[in-house]
């Protein structure tokens, strides 16, 4: 036997090998619990504030973190692009939009429906209603032409799409035979009628009902109401592992049977959210057809 050979098989080499692969051994462990803890990120598209956005969905994300032992954080990015372009960084990985946004990153590529909202009149759709001052003159779809109407978002489903969709299939095309504007806000869309800023504005009914319980709407009567439009989506990055998917969308879907899940459902009410429940893809096809109607 040669003298290296005797070299490296001395009992103190054997026993730097056995610590080399506790080392190995300990930082794979390491590793795989960093993989494991990997924060989650939830975006949440919203037009409110986001300091508001925060506090509404803290719990929510406090919720899901203690189901999936992951953390799991709240992103807030501002407006459409800003979300495309944050999906698209992988700098959030599930989300909460409405279905005209949603519609539009799946025909990109972009993402994947896990669940929708169920709202608190327990439906997967909803109606936008326009409504106007209860003295206006306009009593009828077809007195809106030539008027001023005030939308929420030019990428709203209840705010802009539905209500754009009913105009045009009514024979005003909006934009042209009726002037638009953007208000970025419910309450403003509200107080913008009242205060005859607007001649009209529109939005979705469900809301429109939760706002009147914070601002006197004695004073407005609605004139119309729009086809129905799909509910707001819960979407994730279509690059996400099909396991964090399967386990994310399980535990949005068992909230109900969960007692801290069903507490914090009743919390979201005033975000008119009731429970979340499986996405049926027929939406999307209520989403292209509203599209293809309103002339978007």
């Amino acid at each position: 036997m040669s003298n290296n050979h005797r070299l490296f098989t001395t009992p103190g080499n054997r026993l730097a090998k056995v610590f080399l692969l506790i080392f190995l051994l300990f930082t794979g462990l390491q590793q795989g619990l960093a993989e494991e803890q990997q924060t989650i990120r939830f975006g949440v598209l919203s037009i409110a504030q986001p300091s508001r956005i925060f506090t509404k969905w803290q719990p929510f994300a406090d919720y899901m973190s203690q189901q999936l032992g992951q953390p799991v954080e709240i992103v807030v990015p501002r407006g459409f692009g800003k979300m495309k372009t944050t999906i698209s960084a992988g700098e959030v990985d599930f989300f909460y939009i409405n279905s005209h946004v949603f519609y539009r990153l799946k025909q990109e590529g972009k993402a994947i429906a896990i669940a929708q909202m169920l709202n608190i009149a327990g439906e997967t759709t909803s109606r936008s209603e326009i409504f106007v001052r209860r003295d206006s003159d306009i009593n009828n779809v077809d007195d809106l032409k030539g008027k001023h109407i005030a939308y929420v978002s030019p990428m709203g489903a209840g705010g802009y799409l539905a209500p754009r969709a009913f105009l045009n299939k009514s024979g005003l095309k909006s934009g042209v035979d009726i002037r638009e504007t953007f208000t970025k806000n419910l309450s403003n869309s509200i107080h913008g009628v009242l205060l005859n800023d607007y001649d009209a504005a529109a939005m979705c009914g469900v809301n429109y009902k939760l706002m009147s319980k914070k601002i006197e709407t004695g004073e407005l009567r609605v004139v119309a109401v729009s086809d129905i439009y799909p509910e707001n989506v819960i979407g994730a990055r279509s690059d996400l592992p099909e396991k964090l998917i399967e386990q994310f969308r399980n535990e949005l879907l068992t909230m109900e049977e969960n007692p801290k899940g069903n507490k914090l459902l009743s919390d979201m009410h005033s975000m008119k959210i009731k429970s979340f429940v499986k996405y049926d893809e027929v939406m999307d096809e209520m989403t292209k057809n509203l599209l293809a109607t309103g002339n978007l």
